[in-house]
Order: C-alpha cells, then structure tokens, then sequence
C-alpha cells in the first residue's frame, strides 16, 4: 500500500509543480527577455520484482527553457545594426534640417543676396546708400556661414554626452553580467540550473549588444565571455572597464583601463554616435569651411586690387599676423596659401598726379614678413621716396608720405613714358588674361603728325607684336588710338628717332601671389573659415572703403568683377559656390536616404526574428490555460487516488479488526 500512496503522492506533487511552472509562465508572459518554461515530465524509476518491473508513479524531470540559441543570436546582431542605423538616422535628420537650403535663411540664397548687392552697387559705385545695403547683405551671409559650425559644434557636444553615457552604460551592464555570471556558477556548481538567471544573462547581452556589437563565448560552467573589436569586455568573473578619450585631433576612441586596446565598434549605438562625432559631422563642418574659406579668399583677392572713394590709401595695415616675422610666409600661421610672383603698388602724388608703378616679386616659400617690408622700402617709391612699410605686432604696415596715396589697383598707368619728345598718355581697362609687358618702339624718324609713314610698333614680353600704330601724317597728334585688349594710347606732339621706345605694364592680376589677401591688406572680409567669416571691421566703420573700382575714383570695374565670381566655374572645387553648396545638401539627402533605408530594412529584420522568437520563447497564454486546466485535472485525479487508496486501506483494516 505504501507503494500506492507513493505513486498517488508523486502525480499530486508532480501536477502541483507543473502548475507552478505555468503560473509563473503567465505571471511573466509580459516581462522582458523572460523565456517560456516547460515542465518535462518523466516516470520514475519501477520497482523490481520477481514479477517483472512496477511503476512507481511520475517525477518533474526538468524545467526546460524554451529558447534556440541561433535566434537568440541573430537578435543580438540585428540590434546591433539597428541601433546604429537608428542613430545615425536620427542626427542625420537634424543635419538635413540644418543645412536647408529652401528657405531665405540658406547660404546660397544669402550669396546670391550678396552678388546681387554688388551687382546693384556696380550701377552706381559712388552710391553711400548701395554701398550700406551690400554691407548689409555681408552681415547677413556671414551670420549664415557662422551659423552652421556653431549648430555642428552643438550637435557635437550631445553626441560626446551621449558617447560619456554610453561608455558608463557599458561598464554598468558588463559588471551586472560578471555578477549573474557568478549566481549562475555557483548554482551550475551544485548540479542546478537557474532557467530565470539565464534570462538575464540574455537580456543583458541583448542589451549590451544594442550599445555595441558583440561576441558571445558560452562556458560550460554557465558563463558566458563577451567581447567586441578591439578587445574583451567580459570574461568569466571579471569586467573590463572602457574609459572615453579624446586625441590632439579631437577624434574620440574608446579604450581599456591602460589605454592599450582601442576599440573598434561595427555596430550599436556607440559605433553610431562615434561614425557621426569622428566623421559624418567633421566632413560637413569641412565642406561649408571649404565653400567658406574659397568665398573668403577669392572676394578678397579682387576687393584688395580695387579702390574705395578715396581712390587709395595714406596708410593701411593688414588684419592678419604671422607667427614669426622672419619664418617663411608659407609656415607663418597665415590663413591662405600664396605663391611665387608679382605685386604691383601704384603710387599717385596727389598735388601733381604723376602715377609711379612698383612691381615686386615676392616667393613666399622663402620670403619673411621681414622680407617683404623691405622688398616694398626698396622699391621706386620705397623708403628714400614716397611710401615706408614697417612691421607692428607682427603686423604689416605701409604709410605714404604727405600728398601721396598708393593702392594696388591693376589700373594702367596713365602716362608710361615718352616716344623721343613725344609723351605718351594710356587709358582704358585692360581686359587680356594674363600680366604682360608692352613694349612701344618707333620704327622710323620723323615728328608725330607730320612725317608721312610714320609708325609705333607695339610687342608683348614674348616679342610678338601686338598691333602697329599709324603716327604719321595721317594721325592728329592727342588723338586716342586703339592698341589691344582695352588698351588707348594718344601721342603729344614731339619729334621720335627710331629706336625710341617705352614700356607698359598691362595688368590683369596686380597681386599674383595672393599675398594681400593673405595678410588681410584691404579686404572686405576677415576669418578664414565658416565659424569666423565677417565683414572687415574697417569696412563695416566705412563703407566708402567698399572697392568698387579700380584706377579711377567713380568707375565700376572691380565690382563688376566681384559680381561676377557668382557665376565662375572655378570658384571652388572647379564648380560655382551655388553648385558647391548645391554638393553638400544633395550629398546629405543621398546620406539621408540611405540611412533612413537601413533604418527601415533592419527594423523589418528585426521584427520578424523577434516574431519567430516569440513563437518559441514567448508565452502563449491559451495555451498556458490549457497546461493549467490540463494539470489540475491531473492533480485532482491524484487526489482521487489517493482518497481511494486511503479508502481501500481503512477497509482492510476495519475487516481485520
């Protein structure tokens, strides 16, 4: 009978338990990363008789978890790759509405703005008024270029935030993971298994992987390692920390404790935020500097050349300084490159008009500041004349003396030289494409006006002959003759031998090596970059220091040719500052689309893992209720059979007695 009631006690404990199992199914069928446990039933070993072999009732043979590993780890990828894409969209969407180019507040519509204004001032160059609205519209583009690094250095600065957090959040679940680890040996040890610890040690995986992408190394004991590119982040009982740093380059890696392994995330947030703070937001902030910095240069190249009301300078003084005043300029921390070639300086005195013109050659590869101030006090007009340039606060300086002004206008000059005793007066613009040198030779004797057959010959520096101007009897002496290029030449009465000649420099370009712009020598803007372009702070106290000309006070000439960098294909990056910037945002909306793609394609790949997951760890609550119902009646029948048997035991007895 003790054999009866054994059986009947182990189909009662045995349902009981499955129960359990079930109810905690249910209990837990809304938690995260919780598994569905299963109540595996076994018989218990029989008893042996001489008869054969007797049941011995049913034993809970195991608790199962119903999970498969290679969905578990596929998940663990996909969150991986949908972290990182999620990230990446996410602050991709900011930078798109950073850089939108359809409202007024753009970059391209402030340039065009400005080009406008310019365009505007060249229909009248002396206009005060036109010359205040381009100032404006200055004012207005440059706060569009500092906009944008200001809001990437932002957008930065939350991203290093989250970064900190992240590399914290790492640290926190790779050291929750060693101690799970731990409570599942210690069961694993004793013969147990602890299916709820194990759903832990998922769900921290699964959270670990989702900050980055990781490989898992299961034990037998129970453990699990973990480890990334680069290097461990867990193994068996100890945690590695990650520590966040920054380099001189301001590029953040993520290291060990000793600083020995970096990290090298492929996937997870922290490979997002480091793919954006690294790189996606360093490339934008480079290409608006890059459209930024070529904006800077090449108005400043032509507004130095030009003159303002004053039609040129009693002293002016570069806003730029250079490191050291005796370095090389190319390696004193100036903001743009330069080049070898040519400067020309024009000096006028201003009581009789007569026009002086200096060129000096300056190779900045090996010429100082130093060298160029006495490159300037050696010149024509230098020192022992009619201008003197110093240095202060490692600062070029340059001052005419009383009743003379200089600029360093292409302007031609007006009166050249002389033909024998015939003087020579130039005017015009020259319109060619490259500086060059005129030279003007009688090719026969006679007095200008008079002698029949009479001619100038005029040669450019290669020796090729430009034109040959008719000075005979048929040419009225002061009349204005058309040379070449834009270039007028008339001839006072005199009389020429042959042989006589003069030279004119003829200047496209008065500054070849882009020097003043450089050292900021009358410029319209100062800065070097998006996050520090503004209006010269000369300019915006005096707008009448706006160069709209060139040569002669009044006339449009470098305005024109301001206006016209709008449309020049070799602005930057041989394409125009619209189609520039026109780059940028079509490149970020392909980034953005793409990403956004990613986003989406993960996602889907994402839910349906899960989905199959569920499928076979999640809990199904009709049929948990159905395992009740199923084990109840279990137990009840237990229940039963052990009344009966308690029942048949109180009859014998009673029988016997």
């Amino acid at each position: 009978m003790s054999s009866d009631m054994q059986i009947g006690m182990s189909g009662l404990l045995t349902a009981q338990r499955a129960m359990l199992v079930a109810g905690h199914n249910i209990s837990n069928a809304n938690t995260k990363g919780y598994t569905r446990q299963t109540a595996l039933l076994a018989a218990r070993l029989p008893a042996v008789t001489s008869k054969g072999t007797v049941g011995q009732g049913v034993e809970l043979a195991k608790i199962i978890r119903q999970k498969d590993a290679y969905l578990n780890n596929r998940l663990r990828e996909i969150a991986s790759s949908v972290n990182s894409t999620s990230t990446k969209s996410q602050y991709i969407r900011e930078l798109e509405t950073l850089f939108n180019e359809t409202t007024d507040s753009g970059i391209n519509s402030a340039i065009a703005s400005f080009f406008e204004s310019v365009s505007g001032l060249s229909q009248d160059p002396e206009s005060i008024s036109s010359r205040a609205v381009l100032l404006e519209k200055a004012h207005t583009l440059s706060a569009a270029f500092n906009r944008i690094p200001t809001e990437l250095d932002q957008m930065k600065t939350f991203i290093k935030q989250n970064i900190e957090s992240k590399v914290e959040d790492i640290n926190t679940l790779t050291a929750n993971l060693v101690d799970v680890n731990m409570q599942i040996y210690s069961l694993k040890i004793k013969g147990l298994d602890s299916n709820d610890l194990l759903d832990k040690q998922e769900l921290l995986l699964q959270d670990i992987s989702g900050i980055t992408d990781i490989t898992t190394q299961f034990r037998e004991d129970g453990t699990v390692d973990v480890s990334t590119g680069g290097g461990s982040l867990v193994t068996g009982a100890s945690a590695i920390k990650v520590y966040y740093n920054e380099d001189d380059n301001g590029k953040i890696t993520i290291t060990n404790s000793n600083g020995m392994a970096k990290y090298v995330f492929k996937g997870g947030e922290m490979k997002g935020l480091l793919d954006l703070y690294n790189t996606t937001i360093v490339n934008y902030n480079t290409k608006v500097d890059t459209l930024a910095s070529n904006f800077i240069s090449k108005v400043n190249q032509l507004h130095s050349e030009g003159v303002g009301l004053a039609g040129g300078f009693s002293t002016i003084r570069a806003s730029n300084a250079v490191s050291d005043v005796s370095s090389a300029l190319n390696d004193a921390g100036l903001p743009f490159d330069m080049s070898s070639g040519d400067i020309y300086m024009t000096v006028t005195n201003t009581t009789t008009g007569e026009v002086t013109k200096n060129k000096i050659t300056i190779d900045p590869s090996s010429y100082s500041l130093t060298d160029v101030q006495d490159a300037i006090n050696n010149s024509t007009s230098g020192l022992a004349g009619d201008i003197a340039a110093s240095i202060t606060d490692k600062k070029l300086r340059i001052v005419a003396q009383s009743d003379y002004q200089f600029n360093f206008s292409y302007a031609l000059d007006p009166n050249p030289g002389s033909v024998g005793t015939s003087v020579a007066s130039v005017s015009g613009i020259y319109t060619g494409t490259a500086n060059d040198v005129y030279t003007f030779t009688a090719l026969g004797a006679g007095t200008i006006g008079v002698t029949s057959g009479l001619q100038i010959e005029v040669k450019n520096s290669n020796g090729d002959t430009v034109t040959t101007l008719d000075v005979g009897s048929s040419y009225t002496a002061g009349t204005t003759l058309s040379v070449a290029d834009g270039i007028t030449l008339s001839l006072a009465d005199g009389v020429i031998a042959a042989g006589d000649e003069f030279s004119l420099d003829v200047v496209s370009d008065s500054d070849t090596t882009d020097i003043l712009s450089a050292l900021g020598i009358n410029t319209f803007f100062s800065g070097s970059d998006a996050s520090d372009i503004t209006v010269n702070d000369t300019i915006s106290n005096d707008v009448s220091l706006i160069a709209a000309s060139t040569g002669e006070v009044g006339n449009n000439t470098n305005a024109l040719r301001i206006a016209q960098l709008q449309d020049s294909t070799s602005a930057v990056s041989s394409t125009t500052f619209a189609d520039y910037m026109h780059q940028i945002t079509s490149g970020l909306g392909e980034e953005a689309r793409n990403a956004y793609k990613l986003e989406e394609n993960y996602t889907v790949m994402q839910k349906s893992l899960e989905n199959r997951r569920d499928e076979v760890s999640g809990v199904n609550m009709d049929e948990e209720m159905v395992n009740l119902v199923r084990f109840q009646q279990a137990y009840d029948a237990s229940a039963k059979y052990i009344s009966m048997v308690n029942e048949l035991v109180s009859r014998l007895i009673n029988s016997v007695g």
